[in-house]
């Protein structure tokens, strides 16, 4: 077992807390297991970025920009913290915790806080912001910690992860919004933003690749964690956020549409050619370009294009074509 990063008197509750709801899992049949890890497929980024892509190209142009824009910050930091905490799995941090099989593949690198739960706090939390709708809002919310709570069921994160990721997500709902507005009264805003955000950007890679230093733990000859696959995930990552943000905040200031002057039917064929587009686009590039040894610089400029394909390209392109023609 690896000592705990944090006070090992602090974390005991949370794995004992873990090993409470090990024991439930054991002692249950794995469709707990199937349940909950389709769950939790709910914070993954390609569902996400689907919700916040058809909202955008088909329902209300400004909610899709917070929405995306909820997003990019949110794997921003998420990102972000990951890599300058560097805790551990739960597993790692205690030989007692025995994660479930079927979770492990979809949990890599360091554990804080929980991504799953940021995402999905941040989306659907934004997505409750918007309706607006009490009922709704109850529904989401409970998507929400239903998926943080996955996390814990599977073993793959910890109590402070799911806390923290939740608490990132939801703080995001609540500081976007006047950002928005202030770029709304003046759309040269939009540029300013995007600049200062891809300045900051730049800053945290430089820290990440050449500044912070990272544990080199071994067991058995094996690295727990390799630092540099994780510097080049954030790279990729941080890519891919970019290009959403920085796509929506240009699209704002050179190609604003209203999707509700648009024909129903247009915005039916429009959001499904852009969805199967965006799954195929994610589905293929993430699974067999990115992870098949390209390097990180080649793999994060494709990542970016993605990105700004869906928020800039596709918008550019459907509002100068009739999809209904076709």
């Amino acid at each position: 077992m690896i000592e705990c990063l944090s006070n090992p008197d602090w974390m005991k509750p949370q794995m004992d807390f873990l090993i409470y709801l090990q024991n439930m899992r054991i002692n249950c049949s794995d469709i707990f297991d199937k349940f909950f890890l389709s769950i939790t497929v709910i914070g993954e980024f390609w569902l996400p970025t689907l919700i916040c892509a058809i909202v955008y190209w088909c329902m209300d142009f400004k909610a899709g920009i917070y929405l995306f824009s909820l997003e990019g910050f949110n794997k921003l930091f998420a990102y972000l913290f990951k890599m300058l905490a560097c805790v551990y799995r739960p597993w790692i941090l205690d030989s007692r915790i025995n994660p479930s099989p079927l979770a492990i593949p979809y949990a890599t690198g360091y554990s804080f806080p929980s991504g799953h739960s940021a995402m999905s706090s941040s989306v659907l939390g934004g997505c409750a912001y918007l309706l607006k709708h009490k009922l709704w809002s109850i529904i989401l919310i409970l998507l929400v910690l239903l998926v943080g709570f996955s996390r814990l069921w599977l073993g793959v994160h910890s109590p402070q992860d799911v806390i923290v990721g939740l608490a990132l997500g939801f703080s995001l709902v609540f500081i976007l919004p006047p950002v928005i507005e202030w770029a709304e009264k003046d759309r040269n805003r939009y540029i300013l933003l995007t600049v200062i955000v891809d300045i900051l950007v730049f800053i945290a890679l430089i820290y990440i690749y050449f500044y912070n230093t990272y544990r080199m733990d071994y067991i058995d000859g094996k690295l727990l964690v390799d630092p540099q696959h994780l510097k080049d995930d954030t790279l990729i990552t941080f890519a891919y956020s970019l290009g959403l943000i920085n796509g929506c905040f240009l699209c704002a200031k050179i190609s604003p549409f209203n999707p509700q002057e648009t024909p129903l039917k247009e915005r039916i064929i429009r959001g499904l050619i852009g969805g199967i587009g965006v799954i195929i686009l994610i589905k293929i590039a993430f699974k067999y370009v990115l992870l098949s040894g390209m390097s990180a610089s080649y793999a994060a400029l494709l990542a970016f294009l993605i990105g700004l394909t869906i928020t800039l390209i596709y918008p550019v392109i459907f509002t100068k074509l009739k999809f209904t023609k076709i």
